[in-house]
């Protein structure tokens, strides 16, 4: 979503050539000097990120907009290196499509002459064709369901076989472009590469179905969406990286056994007509949806028809706060990058997404059912309307309803590129909320935000340095109370390969671990110490013998930010508190019925800070394992702090043998001893009955 970019080693300069020579994409660099100066430049661009510290934005820009900021009396610097990496970038992704390069089995790399700088990225097929392999391979585990069609697919009209004279003019992804844009820019695409048929909104759903489906309480879920700005590369390949992940290793990976049997994970892909768009357009720079009628952009630059400016912002068009005026939370403008749309929920991409997130409206029950995520936000009789507004849904929306901290839904996620950022509700200012970002579950919501970022590295800062309505995440949190972020990962939405196996993905994986083995009651659970490196200290145990098992608990795992923007209130600052417990399990995680934790003992850690030596603890136990048969089970960890608060579940296999019988060489016990002196009378008995 954000335009961010940090500088590189090379320096940034003054250009005093002319920026179109430099090429479709510009990484710049806007020095600011007070906070008028900052807000004209976030205001002149699209999604920028701001180094406070440095007093810098950074960004990704075109001509038009590098061009804007100088005649707004700012400074823009030009990184030349980082200009040149982007340009490479798109051009070489552009060269492998037309050449047919790019193709993936699953878990296997396109093969690319471009060398891999962007070959980790799959394309809309390949990552529908991962789906469906996924599920072949898994049926127990994965399936993919149809969510929708986008834009150009409610377009497409396939004339019937035996039609006189067909009207083809609509009748595939290739022919709708030549219907709505102008040869000027058709030409800039290889239109044989695209589908015939317009690819559908899909969503690949995994968990361990048939355990739990058996179960009283429905699993909480995480539901991400991916590719909502079609020209950020890494978040949907991070989305689909951490789903391969959770399959591939379920039989070898505790904590991964562990997330697929508890919770549910729906990974949708928001935006496949841009991301088409995308990956061949020679600026790479397509952003919205394709809706070439009602958001068609009319304006020209040097006698060409901005069309491909078209489009709607579909993380602007959520119908929760969607255009209720907050200072630049959306643009009223067809050629904008953040063109909220003719009204709430107007595009078919939101509606599909919107739909599955939350179910059908029951009006006598007051809540929302059978979407991904339950409702969790109470609608008293003001606000009992599907639109959650007083006046019989027709009045002001309700800011002030919280969702109860024993929510049992899971969480939301819009992964977007690139400001290293997590971001939750309130998404801007409000004059009908008094100004307030902070919703009712403010705290529980900023504590979860500040745990992931510790895993992932990034500011859990709430809002960038621009307001915005009409999100996602607005929505799913307004209409279900479900926590709710936008992830905004990686250093530029052209990111090289390295970068991002080295960086990015790692970085993610290891917040989505966190936060899935909080899932369980995840306004809650974020409160405790986190659990890690739990492991058993033999490959096999002998039944009914004991074996060592270690953990970390560690309370110190929060990264703490202030809010995007001065002028709001700062997220509330977490608080570290000592480790006083932990507790180890078998089979039955600590708050399934009738689970019976054994205490481990404490002791000091050698990864504990020294301003915090006792929020960091090693705990240790040796495990019973009386009466388990032989074969697999699970050992989950959880450990306590002095707030009384339980935190994050970690898990390891622990692998029974069958108990070794008595008589296979050892020490005779009592029972064999009175058999075979019961033996020997018997046979001296029989020996005298055959002497008579």
């Amino acid at each position: 979503m954000a335009l961010a970019l940090a500088s590189l080693a090379a320096p940034a300069h003054d250009a005093n050539t002319s920026s179109e020579e430099l090429g479709a994409v510009l990484s710049i660099v806007v020095p600011y000097a007070h906070e008028s100066q900052l807000s004209i430049a976030t205001k002149l661009l699209d999604h920028p990120y701001v180094d406070q510290d440095k007093m810098e934005v950074h960004a990704e820009v075109s001509p038009v907009e590098f061009e804007a900021l100088k005649a707004a009396g700012l400074s823009p610097q030009i990184n030349e290196a980082e200009t040149a990496r982007i340009k490479h970038f798109i051009e070489s992704r552009a060269q492998d499509v037309k050449s047919g390069n790019i193709a993936r089995a699953l878990n296997a790399k396109p093969s690319s002459i471009a060398n891999g700088v962007h070959s980790c990225y799959r394309t809309v097929e390949q990552v529908y064709a991962t789906y469906e392999e996924l599920a072949a391979k898994y049926p127990k585990l994965a399936r993919v369901q149809t969510l929708g069609k986008s834009w150009m697919g409610t377009k497409q009209v396939v004339p019937p076989v035996g039609t006189a004279v067909p009207d083809n003019s609509s009748s595939s992804f290739a022919n709708l472009l030549i219907k709505y844009l102008p040869p000027s820019i058709v030409t800039r695409f290889n239109l044989s590469l695209f589908p015939v048929d317009p690819a559908p909104i899909k969503v690949i759903v995994v968990g361990n179905f048939e355990k739990q489906d058996a179960q009283a309480e429905a699993p909480p879920a995480m539901l991400w969406t991916g590719g909502i700005h079609a020209r950020e590369y890494a978040p949907q390949e991070v989305g689909v990286k951490f789903i391969e992940w959770l399959l591939e290793n379920y039989e070898t990976d505790a904590n991964a056994r562990m997330m697929v049997d508890t919770n549910r994970y729906h990974l949708v892909i928001h935006n496949p007509d841009g991301r088409k768009l995308a990956e061949q357009d020679i600026s790479a720079r397509q952003r919205k949806n394709t809706n070439y009628e009602t958001a068609r952009c009319t304006t020209t630059s040097g006698g060409v028809a901005n069309t491909l400016s078209s489009g709607v912002d579909l993380n602007r068009n959520y119908p929760f706060g969607w255009a209720t005026g907050g200072t630049g939370g959306s643009d009223g403008n067809t050629c904008g990058e953040t063109y909220r749309g003719t009204g709430p929920a107007s595009e078919p991409e939101t509606q599909a997404v919107l739909n599955y997130m939350r179910g059908t409206w029951n009006q006598a029950a007051c809540r929302w059912e059978g979407g991904a995520l339950p409702d969790g936000r109470p609608k008293s009789s003001t606000y009992c309307n599907p639109e959650n507004r007083d006046n019989n849904g027709t009045g002001e929306l309700d800011w002030t309803s919280g969702a109860s901290e024993d929510y049992p839904g899971g969480v939301f996620i819009d992964l977007h590129s690139n400001a290293r950022a997590v971001l939750w509700p309130w998404g801007v200012e409000r004059a009908e909320n008094g100004f307030n970002t902070h919703t009712p579950n403010n705290k529980g919501m900023a504590v979860i935000a500040q745990r992931l970022s510790y895993h992932n590295r990034y500011s859990s800062q709430q809002l960038l340095s621009y307001n915005t309505e009409g999100t996602t995440k607005d929505a799913a949190y307004g209409y279900l109370g479900a926590p709710a972020y936008t992830v905004e990962m990686g250093r530029s939405f052209y990111e090289d390969c390295g970068v991002f196996e080295r960086e990015t993905y790692p970085e993610n994986f290891n917040g989505f671990h966190y936060l899935s083995r909080v899932l369980h009651r995840v306004y809650k659970l974020p409160f405790g110490p986190d659990t890690v490196d739990v492991k058993v200290g033999a490959a096999t145990v002998e039944s009914g013998k004991t074996v060592t098992v270690t953990a970390t608990i560690d309370d110190n795992r929060y990264r703490y930010s202030n809010a995007g923007q001065s002028t709001i209130k700062p997220p509330p600052y977490p608080v570290v508190y000592n480790v006083t417990g932990a507790k180890a399990y078998i089979n039955q995680l600590p708050w399934e019925p009738g689970a019976q934790g054994q205490d481990m003992t404490l002791s000091a850690s050698d990864q504990a800070k020294s301003d915090y030596p006792d929020a960091t603890k090693t705990a240790s136990v040796e495990l019973k394992t009386d009466g388990l048969p032989a074969g697999r089970h699970m050992v989950y960890v959880q450990g306590t702090n002095a707030d009384g608060k339980p935190g994050a579940v970690s898990a390891a296999f622990l692998d029974v043998t069958e108990k070794r019988s008595s008589g296979g060489g050892g020490a005779l016990g009592w029972f064999d001893l009175g058999a075979m002196a019961a033996g020997l009378a018997a046979l001296v008995g029989l020996r005298r009955r055959r002497s008579h």
